[in-house]
């Protein structure tokens, strides 16, 4: 069942979550679903993201984190955001 409100745009993307390799798995206006070896230390993270061939910072808190059967030793962590540029949410505005 789908929990958030705004559309999820499935967009699989390198990032870095604290300066460690992530997967963007989605996102959307209000949160961003990572992948990660290991799981965050701290509930107020930094995500960086190349769009454009520009980083941009977006700032969040950890909502969830979980594993899946399919990749046991890969996190999944649910995060909503709490401050992002401009940028980040014209990516979300444009098509594939």
């Amino acid at each position: 069942m789908e929990k958030r409100k705004e559309l999820r745009v499935k967009k699989r993307a390198l990032s870095s979550l604290e300066d460690k390799p992530a997967i963007i798995v989605d996102m959307s206006q209000c949160g961003i679903q990572i992948s990660m070896n290991r799981p965050p230390r701290s509930q107020n993270v930094i995500i960086k993201l190349q769009v454009d061939g520009k980083v941009i910072t977006i700032k969040g808190d950890v909502r969830w984190i979980g594993r899946t059967a399919s990749s046991p030793s890969a996190s999944h962590v649910g995060i909503a955001i709490r401050e992002a540029p401009d940028e980040y949410y014209q990516m979300l505005a444009l098509p594939d």
